[in-house]
């Protein structure tokens, strides 16, 4: 998701005419690799997002809100120490790529005028924010590039910022020449491998605007290369073409206009980048990090679904090899009937079933005596009695575990970014497949969070957000009279209905089950019963329940934010 240096060009010259002469008022760093300035520039405040995450690296004006660490990173207290009194003088594309340059004017502690840069690498994966002096003599950086072989871009402190080249021209200078050495062939290529600034998207587009094909089989004439250039130089100055308006296009990234060769994908407009962009990255960013923070618990959860799931195909295979044992049960007693009939030495013997009337050849062992055979089966079929027995216990303890395991899997998948994970720690630490956090001195337990709690028709309805509370809203919250909702076969929340002696309206009921089933995707059979019906499931986990005398109602998911209490 790397917009290219056309979109970012735009969005720098927006920046600097909105932040130029904006004063630094607060810095704080909500995430390790996100920076968050807030300004006062004309009478307005102004919070400038710069992130370097991988997912989602960016730098544009933002609307959204975070929470800070309570002891702020060695990063943001040198900003801070650098440039809370200070002012931004511009913002700039540095070095023809896709680094946006910051320049702040400042004062020292002895009151000397001083000037620092911020910059951000905006690259993907090597996304980075580097923090330097008037000299660009590197003060700090979010990711630290020590020297290395392989690499010849280093970002250490003391070191100055060299970030590499690339061996091509740029698209913000003259590039008619370029063109003179294409002889035909793939001319997409051509252009991505000798003009830099442009992605694979933006490329087709010049191509196309220019009346021209990826695949030109001949060298461009002198009209053909006015064409390509005239498009180009239209991309040198985009805020001022007739055609700039920022728009996100697919859902995937920012462009400065409306590309011919995406206009079959969705898009929406904008007044300018920074909103396109904080819009684009508000919800990505969100996503992102909270994918990293569940990443752990979510390793964990995959790692056992797939070890419960192993030993429930194990299960059925060891029951499998149980559906013969009948059959050596008979051969023991076929044997045991007929021993008169049988000497020691022979290798099978044909006898009558007298279950069914037909023959049957069974299988001797000759070095044993008949008597021993008649045990060999016996012993066969007891092994394999006992087998069953204790498999078919287990495949039900390990069904029950994994849909209990299913059950978190599925609350990780739709856990919000700003609620805690305490609750499925502690589970998967029952589970084993965590290992519990070792903390030294006494610590304050965090307070866990309550039920989501709804009101309507004056009936408060709850619902639970984990297995363990969950749990403790069905058999210690609610009492029996009340009404308890669940999803038909899946795996969700218990929803309360706390009916206090009172008829639970239809209208109610159809209320809660949109909350039941608020987590899922279409429309869902939700079971409703009074929650004297609901019982814990025997040897089950937390949230296993089975119930009866329920009633089933169709209900499409909604969350219902405005019944929140």
């Amino acid at each position: 998701m790397g917009s290219d240096l056309v979109a970012l060009s735009a969005l720098t010259a927006e920046l600097n005419n909105t932040l130029s002469g904006a004063r630094v008022d607060k810095i704080v760093q909500p995430d390790p690799d996100e920076l968050r300035f807030f300004l006062r520039n004309g009478g307005k405040n102004l919070c400038l997002c710069v992130s370097c995450n991988a997912g989602a690296p960016r730098m544009h004006i933002t609307s959204t809100k975070k929470q800070n660490p309570l002891n702020a990173p060695s990063l943001c207290m040198l900003l801070r120490k650098h440039l809370q009194i200070s002012s931004i003088e511009g913002v700039a594309v540095f070095n023809n790529d896709r680094i946006l340059q910051i320049k702040f004017n400042a004062r020292t502690e002895m009151k000397d005028d001083a000037v620092y840069y911020l910059f951000v690498e905006i690259m993907n994966r090597y996304s980075n924010i580097v923090f330097t002096d008037e000299k660009l003599i590197i003060l700090d950086a979010v990711k630290h590039l020590p020297l290395d072989a392989t690499r010849s871009h280093v970002v250490l402190r003391g070191v100055k910022y060299e970030p590499v080249g690339q061996n091509k021209i740029s698209y913000l200078t003259s590039c008619f020449s370029v063109f003179d050495n294409f002889n035909g062939g793939d001319l997409h290529k051509y252009i991505l491998d000798n003009i830099s600034g442009f992605s694979g998207v933006t490329v087709s587009e010049i191509i196309s605007r220019a009346g021209l094909e990826s695949n030109h089989s001949t060298a461009l004439n002198d009209d053909e290369k006015a064409a390509i250039c005239a498009v180009i130089r239209e991309f040198q100055n985009i805020t001022e073409s007739e055609n700039y308006c920022p728009v996100i296009i697919g859902k995937n990234d920012v462009y400065p206009y409306h590309y011919n060769v995406l206009k079959d994908k969705e898009s929406k407009s904008f007044s300018t980048m920074s909103e396109a962009y904080d819009a684009l990255f508000s919800v990505t960013d969100t996503e992102i990090r909270n994918k990293a923070r569940l990443k752990t618990l979510t390793t964990a959860v995959k790692h056992l679904k797939a070890r419960v799931e192993k030993n429930i195909k194990t299960d059925l295979e060891r029951l499998k090899e149980c559906e013969n044992m009948d059959e050596y049960r008979l051969f023991g007693e076929l044997i045991v009937a007929n021993i008169y009939r049988i000497n020691k030495g022979d290798k099978s013997v044909v006898l009558d079933n007298y279950y069914t009337g037909e023959k049957v050849e069974i299988k001797l062992d000759e070095k044993l005596t008949p008597s021993g055979n008649s045990k060999m089966y016996y012993t066969k079929y007891n092994k394999l009695k006992r087998q069953q027995e204790f498999t078919e216990k287990k495949l039900v303890t390990d069904q029950n575990l994994l849909d209990y395991v299913l059950s978190i899997e599925t609350e990780l998948n739709s856990l919000p970014y700003d609620c805690s994970t305490v609750a499925i720690e502690e589970e998967l630490e029952k589970l084993g497949i965590l290992k519990k956090k070792n903390v030294k001195g006494k610590v304050r337990k965090e307070k866990s969070e309550p039920p989501y709690t709804f009101e309507h028709n004056g009936f408060t309805i709850m619902k639970g957000r984990n297995n363990l509370q969950n749990d403790e809203l069905t058999f210690r919250i609610a009492s029996s009279s009340d009404l308890w909702l669940h999803v038909k076969n899946g795996h969700g929340a218990h929803v309360i209905v706390f009916a206090e002696g009172k008829k639970v309206p239809d209208e109610t009921i159809k209320v809660a089950a949109e909350i039941a089933c608020s987590d899922f995707q279409g429309s869902q059979n939700v079971d409703y019963t009074e929650r004297r019906n609901v019982k814990r499931m025997p040897n089950g986990h937390p949230g296993q329940v089975i119930y009866v005398n329920y009633k089933t109602a169709l209900a499409n998911p909604c969350a219902h934010d405005e019944l929140k209490k």
